[in-house]
């Protein structure tokens, strides 16, 4: 029975201890396993640091980002307002540039359509007269400059170039026309290197420096003048004597010379000039007879000297051109006998003076160069001569610039009033 006690207890001590053992297994096993635990929330805390520092990094980088993108956005911002600015600045400045350049252009416009005219080189057409506020400052131009004009008894004038007619007495006044030469006028004042003129009972302005005194009708007296338009279309090479009585023979009459740059012939040439020296001289009160008022003719020097000498006429003007193998020769000159002249020694004096009074007043009218009055004694149509005789050269056909000057309507007046002013000056003197 003890037997039997003892050996219950000793299952029971065994199996106590089994138990006891088991349940310190179980609690190692607890423990182990709460250090596991503990070991993954430290793990975990770690890995939420790690993310939470992340996190802030990323949210520090976003927030430096940020930073960075509201830098970016304020410069660029502010290059945008900077561009714009610039751009406005720049583009009110063009507008402002163009609009004053467009109000500078139109003013220059409105200031030079009146004052161009619309042929520069003169052809005595009519330009614009302007804007009624270019009228108005002409208007007060004209009227304070008047007060140092001097009024002159009205005079006939007549222009000696192609030359502007102005609203105003100035280089900067508009321009109304432009006159070409010989163009007549009535001036009524004179002041400051200008000349008052009146179109139309209006007043405009010219440079003194081209108007020349026109001699009033009457002046001639009833003189009657014998014009000879030299040559004709068509020569004739018959021989005639040099002189009356001389065995020396010339050709009748030559066909003259031609423009080497226009083409104009001689004999064309000569009878417009003479028609316009017959129309100059009869309105200052001369007589004139013309040799030929055609070119179909045929009349020798001789016959030429004896037509002039029937028509009563006091003196004989016989109209030519020059010519040359030098084309640089140019000029105009006049013609008559020698003293010692074996035909018509007796009309040296005269025709010297009507020689010298002819080429001075040509050449002061047309501003060309002055030759010389040459004496010779080789002319038939001087030889021939009954009366005081000169032979006029207006100038060289042979010289491109002065063959163009010849042909010029203008410039053919001038040699015309020229002219006649040469032929007023011989009666004018004792």
């Amino acid at each position: 029975m003890l037997k039997m006690r003892r050996i219950l207890s000793f299952i029971s001590l065994c199996i106590f201890l089994t138990v006891c053992t088991g349940c310190a297994n179980i609690k190692g096993a607890g423990q182990e396993n709460s250090g596991i635990e503990g070991s993954g929330e430290a793990g975990e805390g770690l890995e939420e640091r790690a993310d939470g520092e992340q996190a802030e990094d990323r949210i520090q980088s976003e927030a430096g980002n940020g930073s960075q993108n509201e830098n970016d956005t304020q410069s660029e911002a502010k290059s945008r307002e900077e561009d714009e600015t610039q751009s406005g600045a720049k583009s009110r400045e063009e507008d402002e540039t163009q609009s004053g350049a467009k109000s500078q252009n139109e003013n220059e416009i409105q200031s030079g359509a009146g004052s161009r005219s619309p042929d520069e080189a003169g052809n005595g057409s009519e330009g614009g007269i302007g804007t009624d506020g270019q009228q108005e400052a002409n208007a007060a131009a004209e009227k304070l400059i008047n007060m140092e004009f001097t009024d002159v008894e009205p005079i006939t004038v007549y222009t000696t170039a192609n030359v502007n007619v102005r609203l105003a007495p100035s280089t900067e006044g508009e321009i109304l026309q432009k006159a070409s030469r010989g163009t007549v006028y009535e001036k009524d004042g004179e002041g400051d290197g200008w000349s008052r003129i009146s179109i139309e009972g209006k007043s405009y302005y010219i440079k003194s420096d081209y108007l020349r005194e026109k001699k009033a009708p009457g002046e001639g007296g009833g003189h009657l003048i014998a014009i000879d338009a030299g040559h004709q279309s068509k020569a004739n090479t018959d021989k005639e004597p040099l002189g009356p009585g001389s065995s020396e023979m010339k050709m009748k009459v030559s066909g003259g010379t031609r423009g080497t740059t226009t083409g104009l012939y001689e004999y064309e040439l000569t009878l417009t000039v003479s028609q316009k020296l017959k129309a100059e001289l009869e309105s200052r009160g001369y007589e004139v007879y013309m040799v030929r008022e055609s070119h179909d003719v045929d009349i020798s020097n001789s016959q030429r000297a004896q037509m002039a000498y029937d028509s009563g006429a006091e003196v004989f003007v016989r109209i030519h051109a020059n010519g040359s193998e030098n084309s640089a020769a140019n000029g105009a000159m006049t013609i008559c006998p020698t003293a010692q002249n074996p035909y018509v020694a007796g009309l040296y004096a005269d025709s010297r003076r009507l020689s010298d009074t002819v080429l001075d007043g040509l050449t002061a009218s047309t501003g060309c160069k002055k030759e010389r009055v040459w004496e010779t004694d080789t002319m038939s149509g001087i030889n021939w001569s009954m009366i005081p005789v000169t032979i006029v050269e207006m100038g060289y056909m042979t010289n491109p610039e002065e063959d163009i000057r010849l042909a010029d309507d203008g410039y053919q007046q001038l040699i015309a009033i020229g002219i006649a002013d040469g032929i007023d000056s011989y009666f004018a003197a004792p």
